[in-house]
């Protein structure tokens, strides 16, 4: 039998939640359009959207075009080695992607945080298994000062 409790709960959380809502509508994380839920990309920026997917170079993690076979370097992996193991992007830096790293980066735009969280994590998700620590990447701290004209 359910409980009554947890009913009455959800039906509170979504009375308490309408007013918010209303004032605060959710919006595309991508372009700021309204969207229907918080948190999602609306039909024209969802599509924008480049998730990066096997086969990748086991180094740069540079996507193929299609299956290379196992252990198949990028060339610039063997041109040019890099002081790291392995490196894994989420997305292509472009479109909807960069402006969501760039707002994150430069607006303050913390929302999107959980986002990309999710999408680095999924794309990464081997070479964390078999991390030690991971660091996050600061902003310069020159970039925290407006530039002046």
């Amino acid at each position: 039998m359910a409980d009554p409790m947890l009913d009455i709960k959800s039906v509170a959380r979504k009375a308490l939640d309408w007013p918010a809502r209303i004032l605060f509508p959710p919006v595309c994380a991508g372009c700021r359009r309204h969207v229907s839920q918080p948190g999602v990309l609306c039909g024209a920026c969802w599509p924008k959207l480049r998730l990066l997917e096997r086969p990748w170079c086991p180094v740069m993690g540079t996507p193929f075009t299609h299956h290379m076979g196992e252990g198949f370097l990028s060339a610039e992996a063997i041109a040019d080695p890099p002081p790291f193991e392995r490196a894994r992007a989420a997305v292509a830096y472009s479109g909807v992607a960069r402006q969501m790293v760039q707002g994150l980066k430069y607006q303050d735009r913390t929302d999107l945080a959980p986002w990309m969280a999710r999408w680095m994590l999924r794309a990464g998700a081997e070479l964390i298994a078999e991390a030690d620590v991971v660091v996050p990447v600061p902003l310069h701290w020159r970039r925290f000062w407006p530039i002046s004209a």
